[in-house]
């Protein structure tokens, strides 16, 4: 497996991936349901990718495919007790389902963890969808803990 810098002529990689990536999470109904990908600007939004200074955005091919990527940044916060000004967020793991079940996603984080280190970063938070029950499996087995519960209400 390799994980490595998307260029910018792999868009209709990208394109698919999120694509497949939608169709999964489709079930997970929330009030603020993601946008189809298919209605958005994913080329703006792959380029955005990219550019972005502060960012890990990487495929990861087996076999000389592309099956997935990860997505994550560092964001500045405001002041708290521990007196980080900026932490990491891992906002997106995608693999395909065909690829799932063989350490890419542990793979993939693993080494955003070793990138947010190097940019002297202290904590990392990860959000999904509170019935995905495999993600937040997932993410305890590499040992994230549980902060808070989110709720939403439209008015």
């Amino acid at each position: 497996m390799e994980l490595r810098k998307p260029k910018k002529e792999e868009f209709e990689i990208y394109k698919k991936l999120e694509i497949k990536f939608y169709s999964h999470h489709k079930p997970y109904k929330t009030l603020l349901q993601d946008i189809d990908p298919r209605k958005r600007n994913l080329k703006k939004e792959f380029i955005r990718l990219i550019r972005e200074r502060n960012s890990f955005f990487r495929f990861v091919k087996v076999h000389d495919k592309v099956v997935g990527y990860i997505y994550g940044v560092i964001k500045k916060i405001s002041e708290n007790e521990k007196n980080w000004k900026r932490i990491a967020d891992l906002n997106s793991i995608i693999v395909l389902k065909e690829f799932r079940n063989q350490g890419l996603a542990e793979f993939m984080t693993k080494e955003f963890f070793s990138w947010s280190k190097s940019k002297n970063i202290k904590y990392v938070e990860a959000s999904c969808n509170v019935k995905n029950k495999s993600i937040i499996k997932f993410n305890k087995k590499l040992g994230f803990k549980e902060q808070h519960i989110k709720f939403g209400k439209i008015l």
